[in-house]
């Protein structure tokens, strides 16, 4: 740019760019000059490029001498700049406030609620969240204006969802994900809050499962599953001798196993507490084989395209089907998923008489309240040991 400053017009001056062009003249820098308290003013009003001319400069000279004159309004170009955007905020706010009186549930999901969810949340979890949206949430209140939704109009989509034999655990979930979208709508200042949520109770639940397999049924399962499905096959053996979840198997990596002290380092599980968790001598010989046929991956258990597995193969379901493990029963919590291993590792622990506090700890329980569920399995000794005590008193 050049250095030259040249006079437009008395208080209006101009410097020309010594490259670019607004059309075949130079670009031009408007500027303001003027003096005022004793003092010069030098206020910029932009590039002719970009919408600043000579015009406007003498337009916004004499608005600045006419407030001179009465003594009122901005006194500089940057208090009148700065009063405009004042103006141009408050008038935007008047706007979005016009607009959130009318904007309705499906519209805030698609425009804002989602952009937020894909930066913060995992894909399986969106992918739920996107179905219950579509199936339930959408259907029922998706038209609604955003603000008039009430406490009543979440209970239409539970009792929708109860009427249609949906599980409470999945009602649990659609009342979260209305939950979420108010709390963004709140975060972005589009609901004053509280959340309409606050205080909706959905229907307490047992989701605890119940069903372990016998070992005569896990023996025909890994026979299955060694011919069809083999890697799978390793994880179920893992998850019945070792009671790891389905996703501390997928994240378990071989500097997470130790042959020589038969531990494996499970990190970052469900309840954030790591944990050593001990390999049987079935699990050793599998994670030996499987060692020796992958020494350069990373993971034990990696998906198919080599990243870390985000759910349990669907082959898992089929094979349970073709075994029948599941004809006849109607309670999920009768029914044999991969989670089911882990509590088969829990039933036959406590079977054979380990003391609960040890299972809890082989486990990861965080606390003895969710290894008590195995209590009724303990074998008969523990109970004839427990009976010794009866009439001690009369004895002594």
């Amino acid at each position: 740019m050049a250095d030259k400053w040249i006079p437009a017009c008395p208080g209006i001056r101009y410097k020309e760019h010594s490259i670019r062009k607004h059309g075949k003249r130079p670009d031009r820098y408007w500027v303001l000059q003027y003096r005022r308290n004793n003092k010069t003013y030098n206020e910029a009003v932009g590039w002719w490029s970009q919408g600043a001319n000579q015009a406007q400069c003498e337009e916004l000279l004499a608005q600045l001498r006419q407030n001179w004159r009465k003594g009122q309004g901005p006194q500089t170009l940057r208090e009148m700049q700065m009063a405009g955007q004042a103006a141009r905020e408050a008038e935007a706010r008047v706007q979005a406030q016009k607009e959130a009186e009318i904007l309705t549930l499906a519209e805030f999901w698609e425009r804002s609620y989602l952009p937020v969810a894909i930066a913060r949340k995992k894909d399986w979890t969106l992918k739920g969240e996107k179905h219950l949206f579509k199936n339930w949430i959408g259907p029922v209140l998706g038209d609604m204006p955003l603000k008039e939704i009430s406490k009543n109009d979440i209970c239409k989509i539970l009792t929708a969802m109860q009427n249609e034999g949906k599980a409470p655990r999945t009602q649990e979930h659609a009342k979260a994900v209305l939950s979420g979208i108010m709390s963004v709508a709140i975060e972005k200042e589009v609901l004053p809050g509280p959340n309409p949520c606050s205080g909706v109770k959905t229907p307490e639940y047992d989701n605890q499962r119940k069903r372990f397999l016998t070992p005569a049924e896990a023996k025909q399962l890994l026979d299955v599953l060694k011919i069809e499905a083999p890697q799978l096959h390793d994880e179920a053996l893992l998850s019945m001798f070792c009671g790891l979840r389905f996703g501390e198997i997928a994240a378990l990596t071989w500097g997470d196993v130790n042959f020589e002290t038969r531990l494996l380092f499970v990190r970052d599980p469900k309840n954030t507490r790591s944990r050593y968790a001990y390999m049987t001598g079935e699990a050793k010989a599998m994670l030996k084989v499987r060692h020796s046929e992958q020494p350069h991956g990373a993971l034990v258990f990696p998906g198919p395209d080599g990243r870390k597995q985000r759910e349990v193969s669907t082959a898992f379901r089929r094979i349970i089907g073709e075994l029948g493990f599941n004809e006849g029963r109607t309670d999920r919590r009768d029914q044999v998923v991969f989670h089911s291993l882990r509590h088969t590792y829990g039933s036959w622990l406590v079977q054979d008489g380990v003391p609960l506090y040890t299972t809890k700890d082989l486990m990861g329980h965080s606390t003895l309240a969710m290894t008590e569920r195995y209590a009724h399995l303990a074998p008969d000794h523990l109970r004839k040991a427990a009976d010794r005590l009866e009439g001690k008193l009369e004895r002594n």
